[in-house]
């Protein structure tokens, strides 16, 4: 099954797609979106290139199934609408590919994949690199959200495969159920 996960915005999008190869997660692709490739380009004409681009990736990556971070608040009201604005560019993309859309808030993707839902974007990045054995470079902050938002995906999809009534309840009991999420110094 083939992921993508999106970290929306309208000045840059990341996105990043994962595939469970022989019970191995590995990336397919990452990288970010610039709508705005040129300068006075309308709004409108962002989300457009912004659904455009999503769509190419979808049909292009023969994606299964599409995660998005939710939107949280913004001090800046206009912020918040153009967020949105690009959010809803990403579902109706996947949407109109029959791909379904799942939701998850940034604390949830944060915990999934850091253990703490505060974690920093750095904490973030450096987990996706140790989880997926690859090396996002500090530039492509939104590109490792999104390889997140994707990973977040994944492990919840694995916790309800019913190993819900055998989920760990002691550390050692996670260690053993999920060895690739350790990381040794």
């Amino acid at each position: 099954m083939k992921i993508l996960g999106v970290d929306p915005g309208s000045i840059i999008c990341g996105y990043g797609i994962v595939e469970e190869i022989n019970s191995q997660i590995v990336v397919v692709d990452f990288g970010i979106i610039r709508p705005r490739n040129r300068t006075y380009v309308s709004f409108v004409e962002v989300l457009k290139v912004l659904y455009e681009k999503i769509t190419e990736i979808l049909i292009q990556n023969n994606i299964q199934e599409t995660a998005l971070e939710t939107q949280f608040y913004h001090k800046n009201a206009q912020s918040l609408i153009k967020l949105t604005q690009a959010r809803t560019a990403v579902q109706l993309s996947s949407i109109n590919q029959n791909i379904p859309v799942f939701e998850y808030t940034p604390r949830e993707i944060k915990l999934s994949v850091t253990g703490k839902g505060n974690a920093s974007k750095k904490s973030v990045r450096y987990m996706v690199n140790s989880i997926l054995k690859i090396k996002v470079d500090e530039n492509l902050l939104d590109a490792s959200d999104a390889l997140a938002v994707a990973l977040c995906h994944y492990f919840k999809k694995q916790s309800s495969k019913g190993k819900n009534q055998n989920s760990p309840h002691r550390w050692r009991e996670f260690v053993e159920m999920y060895p690739e999420r350790i990381i040794n110094k």
